[in-house]
């Protein structure tokens, strides 16, 4: 068997900006394009637009792309060190990751173990059994689109049909690689600068099938120049705990989603209590002017002797109309509803959610023969003091409920009583249901008028300047904010407060959740959410130790600032890696190494001298495909040898490589390498000290002998400078020079399917280049 490239152009575009990056979804006929100004686009195979997004920030780069396995999410790596997680259905950002340096590289695959487990009751997730579904959150207070708000706290859904664990790793310029469970649980960093001298920038971190390790390629400073260098990190740690890792991933998943969703409530409840106090605040604002000053003084006034100044008389008969009046007291008791809506529904909700995903954490936690490798077991105690925060949370939600109550009773009973000095100050008739009161009744008017008014300076910088009456609210206000609860609600004669109080011990005991009395709601949350950040970086902690970097070897020098290509694979069925090289386009050489993941085949290097690394590698070159074909580089002339623009895997089986034949610069090569014919010229080698790969003098096979007719296709148009090829859709996309003209293929069509449409391709491609002039530099934006 050997790989054909039978393909069928289907279309043929210019774009308006040059592109940096682009690649294929495994699932779907979607490409993936990211261009110099940080816009991200996605396009279907006929080059119809899906959507686009834009660059975070002002100069911020596109550095990094890369598909889920089941091409519902796609990540995008900015210079920034930012890495977004976006939903392709709707272009809305579902996660974010930060690195803390610039992302060079992104890769998510999917774990394949060798043998099918049975399911074990400890890893399931039995949480919808359990707990209702989340209310969905109003959009009446959000800004921007309904969809991004409503769904941009559900973390939660980057876990939906996740039934096998995927593994998205981040490879920054700092020479570090991040992994992430399902792109959100961080559960390791390899720091490849403890272990490889004059580490640089990763280029590509691609984990194995079985997990059993991590192949990396990163530059290197070799003295004065530089090197690529092959870094095998040994991961036995995540494949032997594979099912608890992924356990234990879907925990933190669902708990980031809670907490997202919580701050998002929070979020329209600081909005809706804002609305009211802008309404209070609107209808004093003429009397303020009117009366420098004023304010409590007048209103109580007013309440114990029936009389006040006539300027306030005034603003009562002219500005509080008894429209005025009911609309006002509409709004405010609407918003207090809403308010009070959130609080019920929403809030204990997701506090109740939290506390249940927390405690079945602690069940993971105490499985110590399980979970400890993981680093899940030496943090219980962690755990536990999560889980008292969120109870202390739930906690502090049903005493804002209790708050709001008390305050939606006198805020009612004061606007009564004002409408009434209203309708009398007028003159006009009071309905006598309105006139009748309480001594509770005037209680609830003092304590608003105690509570809710406040003289404040209009000046706050002046020590001495106009002073207005404003509401203050702290009641409910005081909750919503990052600080200590300014008026502390009165327990009371609370039978329970006194049982602690008389037993102190059972009030620390881990079960009953703590009642901090100062503290407001939204010190709850952020209290909760350190300590959900110390807990959940432990395990990355325990996990990172666990991991090490088996061995490196450099594989050829680079020049300064060069686009290195790398291209790797795993594959099942020869449990390996294979990886190529090519060390800068217009080379005519290439590497193809492969790296054994059978657990025998890897040794931790001992501290001091690095030992031999075997290692299965060959440079190959290409010749021009048009005549008698030698064996190696030394029979064949080097100006006949084809200049190598990329090289990437089309599938396991197959390697595909851009090429550009020397004698005639407009004209391309696309050929198609059968991976297992390139294997079985590969050499073992025993790697020793720093010597590169490329100076072990071994030389070149020339793969042209192992490419048929049927294995390339020559090209017309210009020369071409980069590809982007997905054998799982049969689709491949060639990039001009410029970087600015596309060409998109379908691959393995029929031959007679193929054979018709050469004309029409020809002639669809004289016709784009008489358009658009006979260069790429002149080419239009469609």
């Amino acid at each position: 068997m050997a790989a054909t490239c039978i393909m069928k152009q289907v279309e043929e575009r210019h774009v308006a900006n040059e592109i940096t990056k682009c690649i294929w979804s495994p699932k779907m006929d979607l490409v993936a394009i990211a261009n110099i100004k940080g816009q991200v686009a996605m396009h279907r195979l006929s080059w119809q637009r899906v959507w686009v997004i834009s660059s975070p920030g002002e100069g911020v780069k596109v550095t990094g792309l890369a598909w889920r396995p089941d091409s519902k999410i796609l990540a995008v790596g900015y210079s920034s060190g930012e890495v977004v997680l976006v939903d392709i259905e709707d272009s809305s950002s579902v996660h974010r990751l930060n690195v803390k340096a610039e992302v060079t590289s992104l890769s998510w695959a999917a774990h394949m173990p060798e043998e099918p487990t049975k399911e074990d009751t400890i890893f399931q997730d039995t949480s919808d059994s359990y707990l209702p579904p989340l209310p969905s959150l109003s959009k009446t207070y959000t800004g921007g689109t309904g969809e991004d708000q409503e769904e941009g706290w559900h973390e939660g859904r980057l876990l939906r049909d996740q039934t096998c664990l995927t593994l998205l790793t981040v490879g920054t310029a700092a020479a570090a690689v991040h992994l992430y469970a399902f792109g959100l649980f961080h559960c390791a960093t390899v720091e490849l600068g403890d272990t490889v001298p004059g580490a640089g920038p990763v280029l590509d971190a691609t984990p194995s099938h079985d997990l059993h390790l991590l192949s990396c390629m990163l530059e290197r400073q070799a003295g004065a120049g530089r090197e690529v260098v092959h870094a095998t990190v040994e991961t036995f740690v995540l494949s032997c705990r594979h099912r608890e890792l992924h356990a234990l991933a879907r925990r933190y998943g669902q708990i980031l989603g809670l907490m997202s969703y919580a701050s998002h409530t929070l979020t329209l409840l600081e909005e809706a209590w804002e609305s009211i106090l802008l309404e209070l605040d609107h209808k004093l604002a003429d009397y303020a002017r009117m009366v420098p000053e004023g304010g409590v003084a007048d209103f109580l006034e007013l309440l114990v002797f029936g009389r006040t100044s006539s300027e306030f008389e005034v603003f009562l008969s002219n500005e509080l109309t008894e429209k005025g009046l009911k609309k006002l007291g509409h709004s405010i008791e609407l918003s207090y509803s809403n308010i009070q809506k959130l609080v019920l529904r929403n809030v204990q909700a997701v506090g109740q959610a939290l506390v249940h995903q927390l405690s079945a954490l602690m069940g993971l936690a105490r499985c110590h023969d399980r979970f400890g490798m993981l680093g899940v077991g030496v943090e219980e105690e962690a755990v536990g003091r999560a889980v008292q925060e969120a109870g202390a949370f739930v906690l502090k939600a049903v005493e804002l409920q209790q708050v709001i109550d008390a305050a939606m009773t006198t805020f009612k009973a004061f606007l009564r009583w004002l409408y009434v000095v209203v309708q009398r100050a007028r003159g006009e008739a009071v309905p006598e249901d309105m006139t009748r009161g309480t001594q509770q009744d005037l209680t609830y008017i003092a304590e608003f008028l105690h509570d809710g008014l406040e003289d404040t300076p209009t000046n706050p910088a002046a020590a001495q300047g106009e002073r207005r009456p404003r509401f203050r609210l702290e009641r409910v206000g005081q909750y919503l904010k990052d600080a200590p609860l300014s008026c502390p609600p009165e327990s009371g004669p609370n039978p329970w407060v006194a049982f602690l109080e008389k037993h102190p011990t059972l009030a620390t005991h881990p079960i009953i959740f703590p009642h901090h009395r100062d503290r407001s709601l939204m010190q709850e949350r952020n209290n909760l959410a350190n300590v959900l950040e110390d807990m959940a970086s432990q395990p990355a902690r325990v996990i990172s130790e666990a991991i090490s970097v088996a061995s490196w070897v450099p594989i050829v020098g680079v020049e300064e600032g060069a686009a290195v290509g790398v291209s790797q694979i795993s594959c099942p069925r020869d449990s390996a890696v294979y990886t190529v090289v090519l060390p800068s386009p217009g080379q005519s050489t290439l590497y193809l190494a492969r790296w054994p993941t059978t657990p025998e085949s890897l040794v931790r290097a001992p501290l001091g001298q690095r030992p031999a690394h075997h290692v299965e590698a060959m440079p190959f070159v290409f010749s021009r495909l048009d005549g008698v074909r030698s064996g190696s580089q030394d029979q064949t002339p080097a100006n006949s040898l084809l200049k190598l623009m990329g090289a990437q895997f089309y599938t396991e089986e197959t390697l595909s490589v851009l090429a550009q034949d020397p004698a005639d610069p407009r004209v391309a090569l696309f050929i198609q390498l059968w991976v297992l014919a390139a294997a079985g010229e590969l050499k073992p080698l025993a790697m020793c000290g720093d010597r590169p790969l490329a100076e072990a003098g071994i030389p070149p096979r020339d793969a042209a002998a192992l490419v048929d007719a049927s294995g390339f296709r020559r090209l017309e148009g210009g020369p071409l400078a980069s590809l982007a090829v997905s054998g799982s859709r049969k689709v491949a996309l060639l990039l001009s020079e410029n970087r600015r003209r596309v060409r998109l293929f379908e691959m393995e069509v029929d031959e007679d399917d193929d054979d018709d449409e050469d004309e029409d391709t020809a002639a669809q491609h004289e016709s784009i280049m008489n358009a658009s002039g006979a260069s790429d530099d002149q080419a239009d934006a469609l």
